[in-house]
Order: structure tokens, then sequence, then C-alpha cells
């Protein structure tokens, strides 16, 4: 947290499966306030939190932490004394920031190939209009000159996921009549003289294209990673394919078929097995764009060579940070697919053994006589034909259903499985069932603990400074995570009703008294 306080706060919320709801749910569990910000006091306070839950170590299977290095470092961070605490603990750190950084880390090559820094242009766009209705309006009548509809320019925080696509899509809503903008007004001041030199340059809106462009990978994966709903076991086969995604822009279909799409192995920054600059992706608009200022003799053949030259190190910069950074071998995600029954029959045992040895604890199916029975339920549980499950599970399982694929809630699918009977009464998956709910709860990013951060900054603002972070906003978070509907459909009970017009009224005569 960035809380300026002589505390600071580190919301700590907790992944359950429940069984009462049939799906995995976060709660909030404590502030965890600390005034230390070393790994030793952070843990020491969060440790202090679970003891007082009645929580230990050896019943937690994962821990969601972001990639700094007191989260993450492996000498002295919290992971390293969480493992000193229970080995077993799945500690991945939060790819969405790794991908958000692979883009940020291959903007930085295309800057330094082109000398166009993109992050610079739509930061100083939108500091340079912000607060001023005189420049605003004046854009206004520019983009009602251009024929073009008035847009607020977009707030970019480099920090924050996503923002920069959508910076730079709005620049580009109205680049023409900020171009008409920057080209005929006049001041003095340095960020505007950056902005115009850039506006003149016609090479500056084929830069925005191909940006706009190339970060739509980097954002459906990162959205992807955000989703709420337990996508453990989807996670390895989204990794390889933005990786295969990104390698494609760039690389000869041929390489990568004889590499047999084991990226790590592909020599990706090799010239020769790169596609020619008229067949490297950079987008239809990009392409457009250049075109016709090659045709207009706006731009030269070297600014074009430039240009590409640029695009070759994002791209190779891209491919090199994200095989460095993201859990691309990572055993967990790769065993984890088992439990995604749409693709139930490429599923192995071995698969479920993993999780069996490493949470041998919390799973004791290690046993030659349980392991059988084990062995018998993912058989059968291969065998499971669909209309097994009901039409009404499956279409509340829905997440996400347009024309090209249709996604479905894992935990919600299980839920209903490991209460399915067999035919002597037994339950038909009861063994197989308790490997996924764990596997499941393991959480597969930090956006989940990202939006706790949003919610403690939109409660305690500027108006409510003095809001305790122990007391009420606890409170506040409590009730947000554990409610499962909008606020709008919500119908208190009666009993509720009772009790918060009794307290009322108690809080009343109390306060009238002094």
């Amino acid at each position: 947290s960035s809380d300026t306080g002589v505390e600071k706060m580190n919301p700590m919320t907790i992944r359950i499966f429940d069984i009462n709801r049939g799906s995995v749910t976060a709660q909030f569990l404590d502030m965890c306030m600390s005034s230390s910000s070393t790994a030793q006091g952070i843990f020491t306070r969060m440790n202090e939190v679970l003891q007082n839950n009645g929580i230990t170590w050896k019943t937690c299977v994962g821990l969601g932490v972001d990639n700094t290095s007191v989260n993450m470092g492996c000498r002295n961070s919290i992971k390293t004394r969480v493992q000193e605490k229970n080995e077993a603990i799945y500690i991945m750190g939060c790819p969405c920031h790794i991908v958000h950084n692979t883009a940020g880390k291959a903007g930085d090559a295309f800057y330094k190939a082109t000398g166009f820094n993109v992050d610079d242009m739509v930061v100083d766009l939108f500091y340079w209009f912000d607060k001023s209705t005189k420049r605003k309006a004046s854009l206004q009548r520019y983009c009602d000159f251009c024929d073009t509809t008035y847009r607020e320019i977009v707030k970019h925080v480099n920090t924050r996921w996503l923002s920069l696509e959508r910076a730079v899509g709005r620049v580009l809503q109205q680049y023409s009549a900020l171009k008409s903008y920057f080209q005929s007004e006049e001041d003095s001041n340095p960020r505007f003289q950056r902005l115009q030199k850039l506006f003149v340059d016609p090479m500056t809106e084929v830069y925005l294209f191909f940006y706009h462009a190339a970060l739509q990978t980097f954002v459906h994966f990162n959205q992807f990673l955000q989703r709420e709903d337990p996508i453990i076991s989807l996670v390895a086969q989204q990794i390889q394919s933005f990786l295969l995604k990104l390698v494609g822009k760039f690389l000869s279909a041929v390489v990568i078929r004889a590499a047999k799409s084991d990226i790590p192995t592909i020599a990706y920054a090799d010239a020769s097995n790169q596609l020619s600059d008229g067949e490297i992706f950079i987008g239809m608009a990009t392409g457009m764009c250049l075109n016709k200022l090659q045709e207009e003799g706006d731009v030269s053949q070297e600014q074009c060579n430039k240009f590409f030259k640029g695009v070759r190190a994002f791209y190779v910069k891209s491919v090199e940070y994200a095989l460095k950074n993201l859990p691309v071998a990572d055993e967990v995600l790769a065993n984890a697919k088992f439990i995604n029954v749409m693709s139930r029959t490429e599923a192995t045992l071995s698969q479920v053994d993993y999780f069996v040895r490493r949470y041998n604890d919390l799973l004791p199916f290690s046993s030659p006589q349980e392991h059988d029975k084990l062995s018998e339920e993912f058989t059968d549980y291969q065998l499971l034909n669909d209309n097994e499950v009901p039409e009404s599970v499956w279409k509340s399982a829905v997440v996400q259903d347009d024309e090209s694929c249709t996604f479905y809630r894992m935990d919600m699918i299980w839920h209903y499985l490991s209460n399915l009977k067999a035919v002597d009464g037994k339950n038909r998956f009861s063994r197989i069932s308790r490997v996924v709910k764990l596997v499941l709860v393991i959480p597969h990013s930090n956006a989940e603990e990202e939006r706790i951060f949003s919610m403690v900054r939109k409660n305690k603002t500027a108006f409510r400074p003095n809001l305790d972070p122990k007391g009420t906003l606890s409170s506040i978070l409590t009730i947000k995570l554990g409610s499962h509907q909008p606020a709008h459909v919500f119908e208190p009970p009666k009993s509720m009703l009772k009790k918060a017009k009794t307290a009322t009224w108690d809080y009343n005569k109390l306060h009238a008294k002094k």
C-alpha cells in the first residue's frame, strides 16, 4: 500500500473453496497494519494475523504477491520466509505485472532504435490539456473543423496496466485535430514545444498506429489473467499462446514449426529467421498510413528503415523479457491442466499425482490402497459424459460466451461433480475432487489483491482521511468481498433490518446524552 500514515496498510485476503456457494471466493481477512516495510516486518505481521485467526502455514497452498524484491527476492523476502514455514506453498508472483513490464521493455527498445517515446508523448498530451479549460475549448474547435468528435485525453500512468493502449487509441481518434492544433498554435512552454515537434514529424502517426496494433496481444493476455474466476488450469496454455503470437509477428512460420513451437530454442534474434519488412506484422492501419506517406513523398526510405529496425527491436525484446520472467516451464501450471473438464481426455494421472506428492499433508492419497481408488476415480472422470452434468449447471458456470469460444467456471462444475453419487450411494469423485478444490484456490495472478487497493483508495479519500483502517474501512472491505451479488439486487432479511434499526436507535440515544 502507498498509505502515508504512521503504519502502512497491507490488506490480506484469503481464497477458499466455499462449499455453500459452490465456488472459489476471496474473503478479506485483515488490514495487516505494519510500521515496517521490510520483509521481516511484513511477514511477522502476516504470521500474527494467521495465528490470530487459527490458520497455520501447513494449511496454506499458495500465496499471491506482486514481483517486488521484498516479496519475491531469492534470499531475504516474504517468499523465503513463507517457504521456511511450508516449502510446498506455491508462490508465482504476478504475471499481470510481467506482461505489463514486457510491453514496457519492448517500448524502451523501440525508443532506442527510433527515438520515439510513446509514454512521454501521451503523458505530455494529458498534462498539456489537463486543468486548462481554454486549451480544451481550443482543441474542441479544431475537432469541429476536422469533423472529429472531441474526447478527453486519457491519462496514462506507467504503473497502471493497460492504460497505454487506451491512451494511444484516444490520441489516434482525434489525431488530425491534435496535429492541426499543435501546428497552428504557438507557445514557448517546453512541453508544447516537444509535442509540436512530434506532430510535425509525419512518422509520429505511423509509430502510434504500430503501438496500437502491437499492444493488443499484451492487452488481451493481461485481461485474461485478471479474470476473477479460477483459471490456473488454463494459464500454461495461455502463456504458450501469448509467446506464439509474439514470435509469429516477426518470425518465419517455417522456423517456428521446425522448433515444434518450443520457443526458448528458437534463435529469434537472428535476422535470417525473421520476416522481411513487407511481411513483418505492423498492423493494417500502420501499413496503409506508411504507404500513403511514402507515395506522397513525406517520408524517406531511411525513415522507413529506422521504423522497421524499431519494430524488430520491439518484438525481440518482448520475447526475450517474456521468456526470462514468465513461468514458461512451471510445474504447477503444467500439471494443473487436468482440472479442466473440457479437456479431461488429454489429462494424465501423473498430473494428479504431482499435487498429491506436493501437498501430501492435505491430500492423504499416497498409500497404495488410496492411490488405486484415486486412479479409478480419475479414469471414471475421463470417461464422464457431458450430459451427466445438468444443463442448468453448465449455464450457471458460463463466464464468457461469444461466437468463437465459451468458457466455464471449473469450480462450479467441480462443485457439482464432488456431490455426484455413484450407484452405491457414495460420492463418485470424493478423492479427485479434493485434489481439484485444492488446486483451484491457488492464485493465478495478483489481480484480486490489486482490486483491494482500488477499493481502499475509493473509500479512504481526501474527504474521509480519518477512516479507521482497522475498523470501518476493514468492515467495508469485508462486506464488499463477502457479497456475491451486486448491491442493487441485495435484499437484506428482516432480522438484519431489525438489528440495524436497533443499533441505530442505541447509537443516537447514546450520542444524545453527550
